[in-house]
């Protein structure tokens, strides 16, 4: 189900100018990719930004994170202690690292095909059917992590479309760049 909200106006009252994103899932989901463009895309707005990422052993299918934190202030601790946004790629990633958002004003973007979110949680829970739209209108699934993350992007204005448009045409690798714009468009159409 897709519900065409506000998300920021939900938590922006409440948070302070720095925005703690965890993007998490297994390898080769793109998590990493999608973790360093939204940094880079908060660069480019001239936001201070701090980034990290973590991923196991194994290149694909092993446990992977990304962690940015987005700030208009000096970032005086460079890792996120409490997440503001959590996208979660997988289930077994969703599991792991909910608890990271354990607030009342935390919201988590899953993809229902492969997370299934729990009940009765603190945080408001928002469904971004990537996989399915990539496959039906990119023809591949490679795109999902963009489509999320855009979608993520227009719910919550984390940065300005036009910088993450900018971050995904400079940073994408050139045989994925045009797939990942197309990604982008059909991402910001879904919750903006």
């Amino acid at each position: 189900m897709i519900v065409r909200m506000d998300c920021w106006r939900l938590v922006n009252s409440r948070m302070s100018n720095t925005r703690q994103i965890l993007l998490c899932g297994l390898g080769g989901q793109g998590v990493v990719l999608a973790g360093t463009l939204l940094g880079a895309a908060g660069f480019i707005q001239g936001l201070r930004v701090s980034g990290t990422s973590s991923y196991g052993s194994a290149a694909r299918g092993g446990q992977c994170r990304s962690e940015v934190i987005l700030s208009d202030n000096m970032i005086s601790f460079p890792l996120v202690t409490r997440a503001d946004v959590l996208i979660a790629f997988s289930q077994s990633a969703y599991v792991r690292y909910l608890a990271w958002t354990a607030t009342p004003d935390g919201l988590v973007f899953y993809d229902p095909s492969s997370v299934q979110p729990e009940i009765d949680v603190l945080q408001r829970h928002i469904s971004v059917p990537a996989m399915e739209r990539a496959e039906a209108s990119l023809g591949t699934t490679v795109g999902a992590n963009i489509v999320m993350l855009a979608a993520c992007v227009a719910a919550t204005g984390l940065v300005k479309p036009e910088a993450l448009v900018r971050a995904v045409s400079e940073g994408s690798p050139a045989r994925f760049r045009d797939l990942n714009s197309r990604a982008l468009e059909l991402g910001f159409s879904l919750l903006g």
